[in-house]
């Protein structure tokens, strides 16, 4: 019987930024930079890399830009690049009976299978810098300061390694507990296995390059898994809480049962009050495992190809 898989993954869409050239190309005074074809190769080479861009809070001040992830809401492909997340598997026969010893954490980026301070359980974070720098050609002496003639000389300034950094982490936690809590009819003084698993897991990262300024993208989940073997069947209960930003999505096995998206919300970027704001939310699901098994393996063949 495969595992039964659950993984939890914020991201920032893609569809929130828009490639770093087009901050530029439209600017007024573009067309007059004196290295504009290099400038503009500059730009489009971060490009190439699959993200899209959001200029870092602060705007002039820092001049920095900061990467989406290659993903978007919707998007086929279920493992992808992660603001912050985890992934489970679960043996179903362990449902009830689980112990530290069974590890649930497979990721690779679970390096110690427990999460942990920096134990990567965030991915990476991107960062550039491009900016116009306008100089002066001259200066007109006034007799008791120097004036700007008015006549400018344009530059364009960008970074060309993509800066990567890792957020300093809180630790992934997972604290469990088997429950009894089904209804059976039994012999008196008979003792009854345990059929649930609750799951209390809870995950803190911020954005690396702002710390310890930035207010961290935080989440809390409570999994309770419900087996019946007798008839066959799994109940999945999940509720929890997300900051409003970034998008979140909620898999089991192959499929996506629940998202957020920021865009939906008015919101184009991170913000001290959507990075700290929470939002809840619950999720029920009961699975046969004959259908789980013959769902699973369909899956994994289609994406394997």
């Amino acid at each position: 019987m495969p595992p039964l898989t659950i993984k939890f993954q914020c991201f920032i869409p893609n569809s929130l930024g828009k490639p770093i050239f087009d901050y530029f190309k439209n600017q007024k005074h573009f067309n007059k930079i004196k290295n504009r074809a290099e400038f503009t190769k500059k730009l489009k080479a971060l490009d190439s890399n699959g993200y899209t861009w959001l200029p870092e809070p602060g705007g002039s001040i820092t001049d920095n830009y900061f990467a989406t992830d290659n993903i978007d809401l919707h998007d086929e492909s279920l493992i992808h690049d992660t603001r912050l997340g985890f992934h489970m598997q679960i043996e179903p026969e362990k449902i009830g009976d689980f112990s530290y010893m069974d590890n649930v954490f497979e990721h690779a980026k679970h390096g110690n299978g427990w999460g942990g301070v920096n134990s990567q359980h965030s991915g990476e974070s991107h960062q550039v810098k491009a900016y116009i720098k306008r100089e002066p050609v001259s200066y007109i002496d006034t007799g008791t300061a120097f004036m700007e003639s008015g006549d400018y000389i344009y530059t364009g300034i960008c970074k060309d390694k993509i800066a990567a950094k890792r957020s300093k982490e809180e630790p992934l936690t997972m604290n469990f507990e088997n429950k009894l809590l089904g209804t059976y009819y039994h012999q008196a003084g008979a003792i009854i296995p345990k059929d649930s698993t609750v799951f209390k897991i809870s995950a803190s990262a911020g954005y690396p390059f702002a710390e310890p300024l930035s207010p961290n993208i935080d989440f809390e989940l409570e999994i309770q898994l419900t087996k019946n073997l007798t008839s066959r069947n799994i109940t999945i209960n999940i509720s929890g809480w997300h900051n409003d930003f970034p998008a979140y999505e909620l898999i089991i096995g192959n499929e996506i049962v629940y998202n957020h998206n920021p865009a939906k919300f008015g919101y184009t970027g991170p913000t001290p009050r959507n990075l700290t704001k929470s939002r809840e939310f619950n999720f029920s699901k009961w699975i046969r495992l004959e259908d789980w098994e013959v769902r699973d393996i369909d899956k994994r063949t289609k994406f394997e190809r």
